[in-house]
């Protein structure tokens, strides 16, 4: 994929995806949504055709999110396979935080997405920021990540 040299390719959400991601982070709140992405990289970007909640078992759910690992598990082995993770962010911006920047190394190579959600400001509609997992290594063979926002595109039914 060539997201990453000056061509960002968009990240496509299925309707049923948008709304359940919707959903999902306001029957949360206060506390932090998360979820499994399931879909393909696509010809122009990511194409999610699935969403599928967990629970947070975090023990602030207020200001963290681990997803039960009964369900991590499960959604692992679901098809298509998992491309992302959805967390929300219920009382700031859905920019990508210390704590998930630290989180990254966690996620394997089969994650490429991370979308973060939060409410507007002054308003219960739901934002989502989108972003790919860039992956790289240097002369030495240490990796690095990082997260490079990319356009949402929700697409009609």
């Amino acid at each position: 994929m060539t997201a990453f040299q000056g061509n960002i390719q968009p990240i496509e959400l299925a309707h049923s995806v948008q709304q359940a991601l919707g959903e999902h982070l306001l029957s949360c709140y206060p506390h932090e949504a998360c979820g499994i992405l399931l879909g393909a990289a696509a010809a122009g970007g990511m194409r999610i055709e699935t969403y599928v909640p967990l629970r947070n078992v975090a023990p602030d759910p207020l200001h963290a999110f681990i997803p039960d690992p009964r369900d991590w598990v499960g959604a692992l082995y679901l098809e298509p396979g998992p491309i992302g993770l959805f967390h929300s962010h219920p009382k700031s911006a859905p920019n990508p935080s210390l704590a998930d920047l630290r989180g990254l190394p966690a996620l394997g190579p089969e994650f490429l997405v991370y979308l973060i959600g939060s409410l507007g400001r002054n308003t219960n509609i739901p934002l989502v920021n989108g972003y790919h997992i860039d992956r790289r290594r240097d002369s030495n063979g240490k990796l690095s990540l990082r997260l490079v926002q990319a356009p949402i595109h929700a697409l009609l039914k």
